[in-house]
């Protein structure tokens, strides 16, 4: 039911049990009408995340109203939330099923654009994961290229983008393509825990410049020796480095031949535009498989945080 404060309905339903304390907690916000067609890889993404941090998922159902409307007036019948809480519902059993713990909540906001970073600081999460797909129309504004700009450059946690597939296929190859950026290091684990629930191989690349120096050739052996430290137990990895003439242009054209590609957050230029979909098609068809970006909470003493170095994380 809603909870309650001085009699009066607050913004927030919620739907299941609670996630038990001190573990971590990742942000599924949907759209809170519907249940999406391509929802089976965005759950399985996010539950392969939380399985491997030993977490579980707070599937959050926005719910837009009119800035008019008082929240706390919303009848607990109103056609809207009660298809928000169905859907809700729906993923918290779907996840579930998959051995990882969920909660739900129904969150009514006036304003969809702050409602993801609300939810992430009122659900005390640790990492949210959005998912976009390019060329889809405004009538999706949650899961839009320019909601998740905002996420990814203001929230306080780990961020992980999905750029959906236009056709969706078992994950089976993943591209790592690494840098010993601050973000790197998330995104090698994302790529592990979705190999280990999948059983895909991984080939993790660093990418460098043709005229790139011989220093940079030993910090590319360190950085994908910290990639390959990062896929333990996975079965099947290939790592590599490779230097190439336009380092964006080869990820984005390799990405072709895999069924996933994870990276670490970029800080602008093409890789930006390709993950969030935000430039014309033209750039969005270079590629029509999955990605995911990781950004990690830089704010933070990140166990990422040094990486390459191979330093004790725990």
């Amino acid at each position: 039911m809603f909870a309650t404060d001085g009699g009066h309905r607050s913004g927030t339903e919620r739907v299941g049990d609670a996630l038990p304390e001190g573990r971590y907690r990742l942000l599924l916000p949907v759209a809170g009408e519907t249940m999406p067609a391509d929802a089976e890889r965005r759950l399985r993404t996010a539950t392969a995340i939380a399985r491997e941090r030993d977490g579980g998922l707070v599937v959050c159902s926005i719910v837009n109203f009119a800035r008019q409307t008082p929240l706390d007036a919303v009848a607990a019948d109103e056609p809207k939330l009660v298809a928000a809480r169905e859907t809700t519902e729906r993923f918290v059993e779907t996840v579930e099923r998959t051995g990882v713990p969920a909660t739900g909540r129904v969150h009514l906001t006036h304003q969809e654009s702050g409602s993801v970073l609300n939810a992430v600081e009122a659900y005390d999460c640790d990492g949210v994961t959005l998912a976009i797909r390019g060329g889809q129309s405004q009538r999706r504004r949650l899961l839009t290229g320019d909601v998740a700009e905002r996420v990814v450059s203001r929230a306080e946690c780990e961020v992980f983008v999905e750029k959906q597939a236009a056709d969706e296929t078992p994950v089976e190859t993943v591209l790592l393509a690494v840098s010993g950026g601050p973000h790197s290091g998330l995104a090698a684990q994302a790529a592990r825990a979705l190999a280990l629930d999948t059983g895909a191989r991984v080939d993790a690349v660093h990418f460098m410049s043709e005229d790139a120096s011989d220093e940079d050739h030993e910090e590319g052996t360190r950085i994908v020796e910290a990639a390959e430290r990062a896929l333990t137990n996975v079965e099947r990895v290939e790592a590599a480095v490779e230097a190439v003439e336009k380092v964006e242009e080869t990820i984005i054209s390799r990405s072709d031949a895999y069924d996933l590609t994870v990276l670490g957050s970029p800080t602008g230029g093409l890789l930006e535009q390709f993950v969030f979909g935000t430039v014309p098609d033209s750039v969005n068809q270079h590629t029509g498989n999955a990605v995911l970006m990781a950004r990690d909470d830089v704010g933070s003493k990140s166990i990422y945080e040094r990486w390459v170095a191979g330093d004790p994380t725990e």
